[in-house]
């Protein structure tokens, strides 16, 4: 009986495997540049989310204590925070972006909800991101507020 040996040919040979891994390598350095530019047109929607949340949160922990928050902005423009009643106890504290400046306009540095979650004072303050401006307005009756741009 004759023993027949057959060759395995299953495997990869090594130019092929650096062939695929230099096409991966290229795609996939192609979609990381896509997303800086992305990632930069979402930074200024994303801050203004995230103040709207923090000054619902605010308003709605005044309503909860029974007692007036303030949402005070620095007037560096580095920061903004919300402060519990009459005391300085941060309820929130974040950090501003430094691409992102403040300008203040009617509303000024800060803006007083009281126990009820209604705003004290109407107003406006003014955010800018590179070309574009962003108008938040306080008005008064029911705490409402909206965002535009401008």
């Amino acid at each position: 009986m004759k023993h027949l040996h057959k060759l395995n040919n299953k495997g990869f040979t090594l130019i092929e495997v650096m062939l695929v891994l230099s096409i991966v390598i290229i795609i996939s350095s192609i979609s990381l540049l896509e997303l800086r530019p992305l990632h930069e047109s979402k930074k200024m929607d994303q801050f203004l989310e995230q103040l709207q949340n923090d000054i619902f949160l605010g308003q709605q922990f005044a309503i909860s204590h029974s007692e007036g928050t303030t949402l005070y902005f620095s007037s560096s423009g580095s920061f903004y925070r919300i402060t519990r009643g009459n005391t300085l106890e941060e309820v929130i504290h974040r950090k501003i972006d430094p691409a992102i400046r403040i300008q203040f306009s009617t509303l000024g540095y800060q803006t007083v909800f009281t126990s009820n979650g209604n705003i004290q004072r109407s107003g406006e303050i003014r955010f800018k991101y590179k070309e574009s401006t962003y108008l938040v307005t306080f008005l008064l009756g029911k705490g409402r507020f909206y965002v535009t741009e401008k």
